[in-house]
């Protein structure tokens, strides 16, 4: 009996001490919260995690989130990776462009709240933010107040002023941005059909619709209130020329050759960049 009791707690250990990837679900709401956790072999949340923001209208099971989850990983980093509900229940996959747009940063400043405090439930010492994208851009305009968050990483962020905006939007739609705002602004409250972000002829509500055009400028990335690392594609061909609309005194780190998702090699280069960061004394 001894004996098949101690084999039975070595295998328990031996279970413990795999590397886990798993995905988690919280309700504290009406609306369930979904998210993937990735941690390695031997580790558990009280040493230290990474909670990683997608890009726009994406989710974590994006690419580039998902290779940088399992990168870190390999670099002996924790990470959870979460999606942000942008108004739906139990969100799994890229959002839906054809279901009504109708959330504000607000929502994600909230839901990234939440998921601190899940962190911290998970006995997480350290909790770093990353953002990748449009995600980059959010994270640098709230983490001033999100004071449980230690340090900050800014992955391609997609910073860009009011002009940087309608000259994206004429770009992608053909047509200007200016009168859509000016509608918007007439009647927040009402609901249209617009092009928006990146869906064509989309369900949108007006304060969301301005909401997604607010002002990011890359001043932001100054102003974050932690130790930030910024994290720059050397070919982003969606963010161009962000390091140079950098503040002076944010030094990034540049991936020559990488596009804006970092794919394969320039993923592992961004991950020893933002692993060195995150384990700096």
């Amino acid at each position: 009996m001894r004996k098949h009791i101690s084999l039975a707690l070595l295998l328990l250990a031996a279970a413990s001490a795999v590397a886990r990837a798993e995905p988690v679900q919280i309700k504290p709401g009406l609306q369930r919260l979904n998210a993937n956790l990735e941690l390695p072999s031997g580790k558990t949340a009280a040493d230290g995690m990474v909670l990683m923001v997608h890009g726009t209208l994406s989710w974590h099971g994006q690419e580039t989130i998902a290779a940088l989850q399992k990168n870190l990983k390999a670099r002996g980093i924790g990470s959870l990776a979460i999606t942000l509900s942008l108004g739906i229940d139990d969100r799994q996959g890229p959002r839906r462009c054809d279901v009504v747009h109708d959330y504000a940063l607000a929502g994600a400043k909230r839901e990234v709240g939440l998921w601190l405090e899940w962190l911290a439930g998970q006995g997480a010492r350290t909790v770093d933010l990353l953002g990748f994208s449009r995600g980059g851009a959010q994270v640098a305009t709230f983490a001033p107040e999100l004071a449980r968050a230690r340090r900050v990483v800014l992955l391609a962020p997609a910073f860009a002023t009011a002009d940087e905006q309608a000259e994206s939007y004429q770009r992608a739609f053909g047509h200007p941005l200016a009168p859509e705002i000016a509608e918007a602004r007439k009647r927040p409250l009402q609901q249209r059909t617009v092009d928006f972000l990146s869906c064509k002829q989309a369900p949108v509500l007006n304060a969301a619709f301005l909401d997604g055009y607010a002002d990011m400028p890359a001043s932001l990335a100054a102003k974050t209130g932690h130790q930030t690392l910024v994290v720059v594609a050397g070919k982003d061909e969606i963010v161009p020329n962000l390091a140079a609309k950098l503040p002076s005194d944010v030094k990034p780190v540049v991936i020559d050759g990488a596009t804006h998702f970092f794919l394969d090699l320039y993923g592992e280069e961004a991950a020893d960049a933002i692993a060195a960061f995150l384990k700096k004394d």
